[in-house]
C-alpha cells in the first residue's frame, strides 16, 4: 500500500496507481469539501496540476499572457500557494504559431514532474524544460524537435507537412534521469522517440525509437534513421538505420503519455499510439503495445501487442494509447502486475516482468445477451452537416474509423478494496460521436482487479438503443448516464474511501469506492459549446493532504480555470525536508 503523501508527478507517484496517503478525506466528510480559491491563471489548463510542498505546479495550454504582453503566444506556468490561492512565481515562454501542436496549442499539456529543488515537463514547441523550483527561474532546455549537438541531441525532425513533433508526455524523473515520448502520430513523416536525459545538465544519456524499423528484429537503443541526423557529425554512440535506401516498417508509435517505473525490475514502461500509415489490430511494429526497457541503458526488454478482438469494433483504427500504464502488486499472490486502458475500449493487465497478457475486458458496454450497442462507438462520416447520425452495427463495423468512446484514462489502484478505476469516453470534438454514449456508458468504470467484473452494484434496464435488448448500468453512481456526452476524459484519484473523477462537462465528482454513491461534486466551468454542442476538459484532480485541486479549459475568461478545494479547517499540507 502506498505511503506517497505528495502529488509531484503525473498521477501522484512514479507507478501512475493515482492513490494518495496521509489525507483526511473520507465518505463521510468529503460532502464538506469547500472552494478555497477558483483562479484564472492566463489560459486554459490541459493537464494535472503537481503539488508539492504546500505549492501548486501548473501550466496553461496557451498563455494570453506573456512576460506582461497580452495576446501573446505560448504558454505559462505557475507555483500557487496551496492554502491561499496566491501567485507565487511565474515563467513564461514564446512559441511562434507556426510551432504550435497538432490542435492549435502553443503551451504545454503534460503534469510537471518535482525532483530534488527542480521542476521538469515538456511542451508543444518540442522542448524539455527544466526550472528552480522555488523561483522557476529557467536552468535549462533541451529541444527534441532540431538537433543540438551541444547536448548529444541529434535528432531533426521533418516539418513537410506542418504537423510537428511535440510534447504531450509528462516527465519520469528517477535516479538522475529524466524519461519522456515525443513525436507526432498524425504525420506519416515523424518517427516517436523515447528520450532519457541526464536530471541536471539535460543532456541525452540513451534515445529508443518507438518506430520499428524492420520486421523479425526488434530496434537497438540509439539506433536512429538516417532520415534524421547528419551522420557527418552523428556522436559515437549512435548507431544508423539506413531508411533512405530501406523504408521503415512503420513511422508514429508515439509514446504520449507519462512513462512509469518499478524499482524493483528497474525497468521503464510504456504504452503506445497508431503507427503510420494507420492501422487496426493487428497492426505492424510498436504500435498499440506495452514496452519495457532497462532503465540504465535504454535496452528493449519486451513489447506486446493487444490482441484484436480487444476493440469494440473491428473496424477500429487510430486507437492510440492515451494513458499511462500503472504498475501494481497483487496482495494475494503477490505478483507485480501492469495495467492500461486503450482507445479501443480494451483494458488489460499484464505481469509486468514478462509482458504476458493475464486478462482484458472490454470497457464499452455490450447488451446482455452479448451484442453490440449501435450508439457506442459508430463509426461514420465525421461531418458537421450531419452531426448524430443513426449508424447500425453492420455499418460502424465496416467503416474504418477512429474509436471515440474508449479510454483516455490513466487507472487508480485501490489495493485496500482490490479495485481498479477508469475513465471512460473519449475526446468531445467529434460529430459522429462526441465523447461517450452517455445514456448506455458510465464515465468511470470499478473494476474488480482479481476478475476485471464490475465491482460496484448494477441494475438492468431497457437498452436505449434497442428496446427489445437490455443493459446493466451501476445503480448508485446516479450523476452517470444523465449528462449527454459527458466523457470521463481524466484520470481518476483514490484518496481513502473516496474516488475522485472529472469530466467534460467540466466537473468533478466524488463517489464512494464500496458502492459508487455520488458524495460531491462541483462544476468548474461551462462547455464552449463548439463542435457537436460541447467542448472542455478537466484532466483529473491532484490530491495532497486535505486538499483536492482541478483545473480545466472552460468558456470565457481566459479560456481555463484552476481551483482548490479544501475540508473545513485543512490540517497544513504535507512536506518533505
Amino acid at each position: 500500500m502506498t505511503t506517497n503523501t505528495q502529488w509531484s508527478t503525473f498521477h501522484g507517484d512514479n507507478a501512475r496507481t493515482g492513490m494518495i496517503s496521509g489525507s483526511n478525506i473520507t465518505a463521510d466528510n468529503v460532502s464538506t469539501l469547500q472552494l478555497v480559491k477558483s483562479l484564472n491563471i492566463g489560459g486554459p489548463v490541459l493537464s494535472v496540476p503537481a503539488i508539492y510542498n504546500g505549492y501548486i505546479y501548473v501550466g496553461t495550454a496557451n498563455g494570453t499572457v506573456v512576460n506582461g504582453a497580452a495576446d501573446a503566444n505560448g504558454g505559462s506556468f505557475h507555483k500557487i500557494d496551496l492554502t491561499t490561492g496566491d501567485i507565487a512565481e511565474s515563467f513564461y515562454w514564446q512559441t511562434p504559431i507556426g510551432q504550435r501542436d497538432t490542435h492549435g496549442f502553443l503551451g504545454m499539456g503534460c503534469t510537471p514532474a518535482i525532483y530534488e529543488g527542480r521542476v521538469y515537463f515538456s511542451a508543444f514547441d518540442g522542448q524539455l524544460y527544466c526550472l528552480d523550483s522555488d523561483d522557476l527561474t529557467l536552468i535549462w532546455t533541451t529541444n527534441f524537435r532540431t538537433a543540438d549537438l551541444s547536448k548529444n541531441q541529434p535528432v531533426t525532425h521533418p516539418i513537410g507537412n506542418g504537423v510537428l513533433a511535440e510534447g504531450w508526455s509528462s516527465p519520469l524523473v528517477i535516479n538522475g534521469r529524466v524519461y519522456v515520448g515525443i513525436g507526432e502520430g498524425e504525420n506519416p513523416d515523424l518517427y516517436g522517440f523515447i528520450y532519457c536525459v541526464d536530471a541536471e545538465s539535460g543532456n541525452v544519456d540513451w534515445i529508443f525509437c518507438t518506430s520499428k524499423f524492420a520486421s523479425g528484429t526488434d530496434n537497438s537503443v540509439n539506433q536512429l534513421p538516417l532520415s534524421v541526423i547528419d551522420p557527418s557529425i552523428l556522436p559515437s554512440q549512435y548507431s544508423i538505420f539506413d531508411d533512405v535506401t530501406t523504408p521503415a516498417l512503420t513511422k508514429a508509435c508515439v509514446v504520449w503519455t507519462a512513462l512509469t517505473y518499478d524499482p524493483d525490475l528497474d525497468r521503464i514502461f510504456c504504452v503506445t499510439g497508431n503507427p503510420q500509415p494507420d492501422s487496426i489490430l493487428p497492426a505492424p511494429g510498436y504500435a498499440y503495445s506495452f514496452m519495457s526497457f532497462e532503465a540504465a541503458t535504454g535496452n528493449l526488454v519486451k513489447a506486446t501487442q493487444i490482441p484484436g478482438e480487444s476493440s469494440y469494433r473491428p473496424s477500429d483504427l487510430d486507437i492510440d494509447f492515451g494513458a499511462s500504464p500503472a504498475i501494481f502488486t497483487d496482495t494475494s499472490t503477490g505478483q507485480k502486475l501492469i495495467c492500461a486502458g486503450c482507445k479501443n475500449g480494451g483494458f488489460f493487465v499484464l505481469d509486468a516482468d514478462s509482458l504476458e497478457i493475464l486478462k482484458w475486458r472490454q470497457i464499452l458496454p455490450f447488451h446482455t445477451d452479448g451484442s453490440q450497442i449501435s450508439t457506442v462507438d459508430p463509426h461514420g462520416e465525421d461531418s458537421g452537416t450531419n452531426p448524430n447520425p443513426v449508424i447500425s452495427n453492420e455499418e460502424s463495423n465496416n467503416y474504418p474509423a477512429e474509436n471515440f468512446h474508449g479510454t483516455y484514462s490513466t487507472p487508480s489502484i485501490d489495493p485496500q478494496s482490490g479495485k481498479i478505476f477508469i475513465g471512460s469516453g473519449g475526446n468531445n470534438y467529434h460529430f459522429v460521436a462526441a465523447g461517450i454514449d452517455s445514456p448506455t456508458t458510465p464515465f468511470m468504470r470499478a473494476f474488480d482487479w482479481e476478475t476485471l467484473d464490475d465491482a460496484w452494484p448494477e441494475e438492468m434496464v431497457v437498452s436505449p438503443a434497442d428496446p427489445t435488448k437490455f443493459i446493466m448500468k451501476y445503480s448508485n453512481a446516479t450523476p452517470m448516464y444523465s449528462f449527454p456526452g459527458e466523457a470521463g476524459l481524466s484520470s481518476p484519484a483514490v484518496v481513502n474511501d473516496v474516488v475522485f473523477c472529472s469530466t467534460s462537462k467540466i466537473s468533478l465528482y466524488a463517489f464512494s469506492v464500496a458502492d459508487g454513491t455520488d458524495l460531491w461534486s462541483d462544476q468548474l466551468g461551462s462547455q464552449t459549446q463548439g463542435f457537436n454542442g460541447g467542448y472542455g476538459y478537466c484532466l483529473g484532480p491532484a490530491v495532497t493532504g486535505d486538499y483536492v485541486v482541478a483545473g480545466g479549459l472552460v468558456l470565457g475568461m481566459d479560456g481555463g480555470i484552476l481551483n482548490i478545494y479544501s475540508l473545513p479547517n485543512p490540517v497544513s499540507p504535507p512536506m518533505d525536508n
